[in-house]
């Protein structure tokens, strides 16, 4: 045969290269990563399942966003502005408190339903992580199951969940999972409709908590870790981003404003590192051995003195843990990531800028526990598919470690999950957990004398007695660790004063005073107190002192012309009871003493009125009821 007969293969080839060619088939997921997800699933809602038989907080930020926010009872245009134009808590979260507006239109003031709510997003964001690891490493699927797994249990994640004003916390984290998602389904397709989606989820998640504008630095990430070429586009396509971010995170240090210069004093820059490294390790610690769980983590008392040495070696630590995770980029991309991922996601909350009376929280370690879990489940990869056999065996030893602490932070979870029944709960587990932090003291002797004394037994005065003078010594104790503590002087003088220790009361607004001119709180009390001994003038200088500072404080005009009643000088007083009118013209204290004042002016019909539109508000007000009937009385006389 001669060449000229025989096939040509370069025409073979040709041929073939006609044919379009095959686009790689997707990895699919086994079934048993489905049902093991599902187990994840159902583990979590038993594991979380009392929270939803808990009350709000009271005295814990869920009185301030739910219980007492009037600015959450309708959704109308009016009240959406409002969260879009104000901060609420020392922060700036416009979709968290829509999110409280749509729940309580549905719910009302049922706690059970928003502590469900939590533990139903928590359970999402579950699945969400579960998919984004699947999407990022998809050679392995129980990468994904590992850091999905341990995300779902961990026990320092118990406070975003168990806690109502934390739903900032799981809804921002919806977010911020779904765009980075769609992130990376960008980076797979190029299609520009992917990266606006991620836009859009961006900004919801940032308007949820302020926390989610570091996710233009996770994108970049992204890019580095799969292998994304740098180029100007990079670059570019993220500027939006970065501008949001700025925006955003602006608003949200001016929101806070006041929280930074709180905690804590005299505090050097030496001193901040120190700290921020004790911080950045006690969180990598606490993944993996997460005892002693407190509400509350205190600043080191030492701050402000000479640190103790330790505290200058966890500076060494830290650097240590990052040139070993620079280093390994010789092996890898893996540990560089996991590392960055939960640096940059928490490093918004490592308290390079002070923020509040914490040195760290559990909730901050939400979203930056992802990076550490990621690492744990690429370590088992690695082992489970070296070619080495007695590397592929010790993944099995791997695998039943994580198993039990799959377990047993499961078991830890349950339990800590109990100590968000209640302030006191809550509180005193803290205090036996870090008995130096003022901030428990406080917020519990606070719960026994706002929530129980003056609400619960309002109407029981030895019971209301009992709680006040139960306040007392957390109110001490929160004094001798913070010294200069306005709010727990005025609040223990007001403990006092319902004991009737009427001088030890005013001693203690006397000192909040001192250390804050303009604290309303000790003003009034100190005005209530001084009534009650008879120091007419004191008072009145007091309750003046309120309306100086805040011109639309509606109870000082009240309590102002209950005190000038008090005094006979009923015109004074008449004045001061329309203006508190004019200013919440559903006051019934006002108004009903308005009622009296005209009473002694003999302005009956005027009293009557004024008894009426009591009524009209709460129909079942015996005093307004017994006033009304003297009056109808009178008028009926002289007819």
């Amino acid at each position: 045969m001669s060449t000229k007969d025989k096939p040509s293969r370069n025409n073979k080839n040709k041929h073939q290269q006609k044919k379009p060619p095959k686009k790689p088939e997707k990895a699919t997921t086994p079934r048993w990563a489905w049902v093991a997800l599902a187990i994840v699933v159902v583990t979590t809602l038993i594991i979380y399942f009392n929270a939803i038989k808990f009350r709000f907080l009271f005295n814990w930020d869920d009185d301030t966003y739910i219980i007492d926010n009037a600015d959450i009872r309708n959704l109308g245009f009016a009240n959406i502005k409002l969260f879009f134009s104000k901060f609420y808590v020392g922060n700036y979260q416009p979709l968290l408190l829509l999110f409280y507006a749509i729940e309580y239109k549905l719910f009302g003031l049922n706690a059970s339903y928003y502590h469900f709510v939590n533990i139903l997003i928590h359970i999402i964001n579950t699945c969400l992580v579960f998919l984004l690891v699947k999407k990022i490493s998809p050679k392995n699927i129980m990468v994904a199951l590992i850091t999905a797994g341990f995300f779902a249990i961990h026990p320092m994640h118990v406070e975003s969940v168990a806690w109502v004003a934390e739903t900032k916390d799981v809804l921002y984290t919806l977010f911020f999972l779904v765009s980075l998602i769609f992130y990376l389904k960008y980076l797979d397709t190029g299609t520009s409709k992917h990266l606006l989606v991620t836009g859009v989820f961006f900004v919801l998640s940032c308007l949820s908590k302020s926390a989610g504008v570091i996710l233009p630095l996770v994108m970049l990430l992204l890019d580095y870790y799969t292998g994304r070429k740098r180029t100007l586009k990079m670059f570019v396509e993220k500027a939006p981003f970065f501008v949001v971010s700025v925006i955003l995170g602006v608003v949200a240090i001016y929101s806070q404003k006041a929280a930074i210069h709180e905690m804590p004093p005299n505090m050097s820059a030496i001193e901040s590192i120190a700290v921020v490294s004790f911080s950045f390790l006690r969180y990598i610690l606490k993944a993996f051995v997460p005892a002693n769980l407190a509400v509350v983590y205190p600043f080191p008392p030492e701050l402000g003195g000479t640190l103790p040495v330790k505290y200058y070696l966890y500076i060494v630590f830290v650097t240590l843990i990052l040139f070993f995770t620079w280093y390994s980029r010789k092996w890898g991309k893996d540990v560089i990531f996991g590392v960055l991922f939960f640096i940059i996601t928490i490093i918004l909350v490592l308290q390079f800028l002070p923020v509040g009376a914490a040195s760290m929280a559990d909730r901050y370690s939400y979203v930056p526990y992802i990076g550490i879990f990621f690492m744990i489940g690429k370590l088992y990869e690695y082992l489970s598919e070296n070619e080495k056999l007695s590397l592929r065996k010790s993944s099995n030893y791997l695998l039943a470690l994580l198993l039990a602490g799959y377990l047993a932070f499961s078991a830890v979870t349950f339990s800590r999950v109990k100590k968000w029944q209640d302030i006191e709960t809550l509180f005193t587990d803290g205090i036996e957990k870090c008995p130096d932090s003022y901030l428990s003291y406080y917020i519990r002797g606070a719960y026994f004398l706002k929530y129980h004394a003056l609400t619960i037994n309002s109407d029981n005065e030895e019971k209301k007695q009992l709680y006040a003078s139960k306040s007392i010594p957390d109110f001490n104790k929160a004094i001798e660790y913070h010294k200069n503590y306005p709010d727990a002087y005025s609040n223990r003088g007001y403990a006092k004063s319902l004991n009737k220790d009427y001088n030890g009361a005013i001693k203690d607004f006397d000192q909040a005073i001192s250390f804050d001119k303009n604290h309303i709180n000790a003003h009034l009390n100190r005005g209530y107190t001084r009534r009650e001994i008879k120091d007419f003038n004191g008072a009145i200088q007091d309750f003046s002192d309120v309306i100086r500072i805040s011109p639309a404080n509606a109870m000082a005009y009240c309590d102002r012309g209950t005190t000038k009643y008090l005094m006979q000088d009923y015109p004074g007083a008449l004045e001061d009871f329309n203006k508190a009118i004019e200013i919440d013209d559903k006051y019934i204290k006002a108004i009903n003493n308005r009622g009296s004042t005209k009473f002694m002016m003999k302005d009956f019909n005027g009293a009557l009125d004024d008894y009426n539109k009591t009524l009209q508000i709460d129909p079942g007000n015996q005093e307004a009821i017994n006033n009304r009937n003297v009056v109808m009385g009178m008028v009926s006389s002289k007819q």
